[in-house]
């Protein structure tokens, strides 16, 4: 029997039609917030709410489901899930190895967020000449806790990272409460079809999150030698320039590690062996016309090559791709059934959406770049005891304490090319010019570098202008070169009191050098 509702709420002659945003309004809003949820803790328990633009973020995220089914339905670029959520993938600035030799155009996403976060540093303004500013941090990279069996296997060694705690978790709570209450007050007033569709909504939305945020964020780093050379080098990226000190490992981290996404195993669902029923033509493998005879041999354990059309074994992240198939199935009732709903229940649907979508567009404008800085930091274990940014007048000022403090402790000058030290490289790599007041600057500061070694004493008198340069060079050239020394002198005081922070006195290792 049909039951009155509690009211009836009378429209008049007018038509609310909101099937006709309801899968695509706020897509791209809800597609951004999506890529968030592994940074912040609680994330993927708290999609619980009617979403607008479920048709784009199923179509979206459907792409992260491998099979040919899913293939099908979900066409595009399949990416590695860190990539898809654009937690890795940037291409950092060029690192020069101090020591080791490596020289590296382009660097990894690390290396991209620490650069990026040492650019925003305003850095400590050093008395001095000026011409143009250049910014250099010196980074006291830490041990990483990698996990003790990763490193004892032959694969990277990888690092679980804690996700932020933030207060987006007490914000999440008011989109949920407005999607049930709305879809309890079309129940109260009998108007199912509305009723149903906000709590599909609820449901879908609830088990997305759920399914692509069940992975566990980690950092992957690289493997070295134990007999590899100190990892000391600097990523150079134009007036910005970050000095990276400490053991090979840990540099190696932060220049060609990586972020990785590791689902859970009910979300990836690993296929079993796929086998091609029969060759396509032209897609590489060979048409199989083997007798019977022939089979049976070949699939023999006496057959020393055998030769099988499985396909590898590969992660199909089905859960995902049903998840988004429900998605995609929620625009088709929505199209189908709001229209049926009473003006009042689609008043509710509106407002749950209405809702949703203002928490996807709290989320979406939020920095995400800084918070994968902030989780890279801690786990890292850097802060500002470690980091320490200074704003340079010139080139040449940092040029020459860069080249000072990667100076490597206790190794004479006889003995820089056994250690792979080239320091005319790395003023080079700065000011390349060959002019000869740049020549004769260079070689002051080479001879700044072999004496401070030998002696605790200031070797400002190594960067004057001497007699014989005074006759060999004219006025401007001569005035130029005392610039230059000037530059170098003030590298030189800069240096030394920033060694002296980090236990290095006179060239001279100390015991607590070890640990960087």
């Amino acid at each position: 029997m049909h039951q009155k509702p509690p009211f009836d709420l009378h429209a008049g002659s007018f038509d609310l039609d909101v099937s006709a945003v309801a899968g695509f309004f706020g897509g791209e809003e809800a597609i951004s917030a999506m890529k968030t949820i592994h940074l912040y803790k609680y994330r993927k328990w708290l999609g619980w709410y009617n979403s607008p633009g479920s048709w784009n973020v199923g179509r979206e995220f459907g792409k992260l489901a491998h099979s040919r089914f899913w293939d099908g339905l979900f066409p595009g670029p399949k990416e590695d899930p860190a990539k898809f959520f654009q937690l890795d993938g940037k291409q950092g600035p060029k690192y020069v190895a101090s020591r080791s030799g490596s020289f590296l155009e382009q660097t990894g996403h690390l290396a991209y967020l620490i650069m990026q976060r040492c650019k925003e540093e305003l850095g400590v303004h050093v008395e001095g000449r000026v011409s143009k500013r250049n910014r250099v941090t010196i980074v006291q990279t830490q041990l990483v806790p990698f996990v003790a069996e990763s490193t004892t296997k032959d694969k990277p060694p990888v690092c679980a990272i804690p996700p932020h705690s933030g207060r987006n978790a007490h914000v999440a709570i008011i989109p949920i409460a407005v999607s049930f209450t709305a879809c309890a007050l079309c129940g109260w007033t009998y108007d199912w079809f509305c009723f149903s569709m906000i709590l599909l909504g609820v449901v879908s939305g609830g088990l997305s999150t759920l399914a692509i945020g069940s992975a566990c964020l980690k950092l992957e780093g690289v493997k070295s030698a134990p007999t590899a050379p100190p990892g000391d080098g600097m990523l150079m990226d134009g007036d910005d320039i970050v000095i990276l000190l400490g053991i090979e490992q840990n540099v190696a981290t932060i220049t060609r590690g990586k972020f990785i996404l590791e689902y859970e195993p009910w979300v990836r669902k690993r296929s079993r062996r796929e086998k091609r029923k029969r060759s396509v033509l032209g897609d590489g493998m060979e048409l199989n016309r083997r007798s019977d005879a022939e089979a049976g041999l070949q699939d023999s354990p006496l057959d020393p090559s055998p030769m099988r059309d499985d396909v590898p074994i590969r992660d199909e992240y089905a859960a995902i791709g049903l998840c988004s198939f429900l998605l995609v199935i929620q625009l088709l009732g929505q199209l189908l059934l709001i229209p049926q709903g009473t003006f009042f229940g689609q008043i509710m649907f509106l407002s749950s959406f209405a809702t949703s979508w203002a928490y996807s567009l709290y989320l979406s404008s939020i920095d995400k770049e800084h918070i994968q800085q902030e989780l890279l930091l801690k786990v890292l274990d850097l802060d500002e005891q470690h980091m320490q940014t200074y704003s340079l007048g010139t080139r040449t000022t940092a040029a020459v304490f860069a080249c000072l403090m990667l100076q490597p402790p206790g190794v004479g000058a006889d003995k820089w090319g056994s250690v792979g030290f080239d320091p005319e490289g790395i003023i080079r790599n700065f000011i390349p010019n060959d002019t000869p007041v740049w020549s004769t600057w260079r070689k002051k500061v080479l001879d700044v570098m072999r004496e401070r070694l030998r002696s605790r004493e200031p070797c400002h008198y190594l960067l004057e202008v001497s007699e014989k340069e005074a006759e060999e060079f004219k006025k401007n050239e001569q005035d130029l070169l005392e610039k230059l020394l000037q530059d170098a002198h003030t590298a030189y005081d800069l240096a030394t009191k920033e060694q002296l922070r980090f236990g290095l006195v006179g060239g001279m290792e100390n015991s607590n050098h070890g640990t960087m």
